[in-house]
């Protein structure tokens, strides 16, 4: 218990340390920089519930985090715990799930979040608005609400490449393997013959920018891809990687129109504010 302890202080103080040499420049993205802050927020309550059970203030009332986490930091600098505008992130759970919610560039909330029962985000639709000034809102580190706008092809690509997953699945139930056999990146429309008109009655072919959806199945990954607006793969992705393995990709990417990459079955890269 003492060596997990010592771990985590040190894995604070080397987050404390990151956030404090962040400076907020002229050219920065503050919706992109609130959400970082966010997630590590997120990440260090859920390593206090693991450590005691619950997490912490959990009264379903709205504390501020500094006042949640601001103690464990030492002192913490007047930017730290803070969005990317300067104004308190805040904080609410009911114990088994936990909200952070970040008021955006004019510091006023949306709604009022205490009258809305607090539950999982999973299922619950991504509300997403054109002005900064709009509200981030995360819940269990998946963000719920966010001020990024429509990104109508980054999701259209995300929806195409899950309704190619949910066809292969049904073939895969019947035949005990994954559709086709291509181990580099080939187009999905070579998946017609095997998924149309049985397990999907339309294949999409075509990411949102018009161009090919990709997939490879090495016999033990089945790989759906999309090189997002500029056609140019981000990174590299290993095709022969096996299940569970994916999170050796990138999770996401730092561009708006990235690449879309699922392996089987789980989004392992997706575009900056898109989170499937």
């Amino acid at each position: 218990m003492r060596r997990h302890c010592l771990i985590t202080s040190f894995l604070i103080l080397a987050i404390v340390s990151w956030l404090s040499s962040q400076t907020l420049s002229a050219s920065a993205d503050p919706v992109a920089e609130t959400m970082t802050r966010m997630r590590v927020a997120s990440t260090l309550l859920v390593d206090e519930r693991r450590n005691a059970g619950i997490y912490p203030l959990a009264d379903s009332r709205l504390h501020s985090l500094r006042d949640v986490l601001g103690p464990r930091f030492g002192e913490p600098s007047p930017n730290e715990l803070r969005d990317a505008w300067g104004h308190p992130i805040w904080y609410r759970s009911n114990g088994e799930v936990h909200q952070l919610i970040s008021y955006g560039a004019d510091g006023q909330p949306d709604e009022d979040y205490v009258a809305v029962r607090l539950y999982s985000g999973r299922f619950q639709a991504i509300v997403d608005a054109p002005d900064p000034r709009n509200d981030l809102v995360m819940k269990n580190g998946r963000f719920v609400r966010r001020p990024f706008g429509i990104r109508a092809r980054e999701f259209e690509t995300i929806n195409s490449i899950n309704a190619i997953f949910i066809a292969s699945s049904s073939f895969a139930v019947d035949y005990n393997r994954y559709p086709g056999n291509a181990t580099v990146l080939t187009p999905v429309s070579s998946l017609a013959a095997d998924l149309v008109p049985i397990y999907i009655k339309e294949l999409p072919t075509q990411d949102g920018w018009g161009r090919p959806i990709l997939y490879s199945n090495n016999g033990a990954t089945f790989l759906l891809a999309s090189f997002g607006e500029d056609g140019i793969q981000d990174q590299i992705y290993y095709p022969d990687l096996l299940c569970g393995l994916e999170l050796f990709y990138e999770r996401t990417s730092h561009e708006e129109g990235g690449d879309v990459v699922q392996a089987c079955g789980r989004f392992a890269h997706w575009p900056r504010g898109t989170e499937p």
